[in-house]
């Protein structure tokens, strides 16, 4: 065990960290489990999963994370490195260690999230405007995997989103009665004019915190869609 606690400390150093020291305090979810480090530039969070396949969903997040911090609209952990796991089989993502609190200022939630949504259509016209739906890698909902091709209208992209769940499903009835189903999703849209928001793409309670009195989000799976989109996932898993 000892041989394999320094073989962590040890890859932590090549990210720049000259002083590593193991806090004892742990984290993590259903998916993915996590452990807090001092360093000379501040505590650190590394999120931990053996799973094949870790890679592609800790490299999404890390994208995601770099994505909106690069708005400076919402908190998010500062994201350092994506790399494998020098304990075993699998994957490590390091981030900034935020000392999060149970989120007592939804409106505050809510204003910044409003703020996200709009900083890319704030932009039209403008340099750096995203003006297609997707993202530049793939994400990951939960553990599993999501295209993000670029589209350039939202129905041909939110076709493609629901298709590639549905497909996972292979549920007989299901997938029987999605192509006429498909046909009809442009209705919900119609004569909406419908522009590209950056979203955190997998937002509910779980993903939301507060550090100090400021609203903080993680474990994103981003990319650029319908604003409301984000609204749909919080409502349905609760949040």
């Amino acid at each position: 065990l000892d041989s394999l606690h320094q073989e962590m400390e040890e890859c932590l150093k090549k990210l720049g960290f000259g002083f590593i020291k193991r806090t004892g305090q742990g984290g993590g979810g259903c998916i993915s489990q996590g452990e807090v480090f001092n360093t000379d530039k501040g505590k650190i969070f590394v999120k931990k999963n053996s799973k094949k396949g870790a890679d592609v969903m800790f490299k999404g997040e890390m994208r995601s994370l770099e994505e909106i911090e690069s708005t400076n609209t919402i908190k998010v952990p500062h994201p350092i490195a994506v790399t494998d796991n020098p304990e075993g089989p699998g994957t490590i993502f390091v981030m900034e260690y935020l000392d999060m609190k149970y989120l007592s200022n939804q409106a505050a939630l809510g204003e910044a999230l409003a703020k996200l949504h709009l900083h890319n259509r704030s932009r039209e016209g403008q340099e750096g405007y995203v003006e297609e739906f997707g993202f530049d890698t793939k994400t990951c909902c939960g553990f599993i995997p999501q295209d993000n091709s670029w589209q350039s209208d939202w129905v041909t992209y939110y076709k493609s989103k629901l298709g590639e769940q549905v497909k996972l499903t292979k549920d007989e009835e299901l997938l029987g009665i999605w192509p006429r189903f498909q046909e009809k999703i442009g209705d919900y849209f119609e004569g909406l004019t419908i522009k590209p928001s950056l979203l955190h793409g997998d937002l509910w309670s779980g993903n939301a915190s507060q550090c100090g009195d400021k609203p903080v989000i993680f474990d994103a799976a981003a990319f650029y869609g319908h604003d409301e989109y984000d609204l749909g996932i919080a409502k349905m898993f609760g949040g």
